[in-house]
């Protein structure tokens, strides 16, 4: 009873820890699910995470720590792939693949840690056919 109670309380502190339980983290110890949803988090204008989605990349992408290229790159996001996703926002204004986008995609890369790639690289609409409610 006790452990249901702690786990309780992170699920209830931490947002998106019950959801990210149906993805596969049922099993972990409640701290580890912790460290999971906010690890890779930028400080400045930090993102809480409501939900998550998988979302596929069409073709490879810089994977940055905020909506625009003059932040710092953390690498990138490859083609092909899904990558699960939490939310879009707006950021700087890129032209692509002859399309103009102002929509960044909050997404977790390969090595764990959460940023921002131009929507315009995700399949789907402008918004990477996030719902609204989905913004940042």
């Amino acid at each position: 009873m006790r452990t249901l109670k702690r786990r309780t309380a992170v699920t209830v502190g931490a947002g998106a820890i019950a959801f990210a339980g149906i993805l596969g983290t049922a099993g972990a110890a409640p701290a580890a699910a912790s460290t999971q949803q906010t690890e890779g988090v930028p400080a400045a204008g930090q993102v809480q995470v409501s939900a998550l989605y998988s979302r596929e990349v069409w073709k490879t992408v810089n994977h940055r720590t905020g909506p625009s290229g003059s932040y710092t790159l953390l690498g990138r996001l490859y083609a092909n792939t899904y990558y699960t996703v939490s939310c879009w926002r707006i950021g700087e204004s890129v032209t692509a693949e002859g399309t103009t986008n102002n929509v960044w995609i909050y997404a977790k890369n390969g090595n764990g840690q959460w940023g921002y790639s131009s929507a315009i690289y995700f399949s789907g609409n402008k918004y990477a056919n996030l719902p609204s409610s989905a913004r940042c």
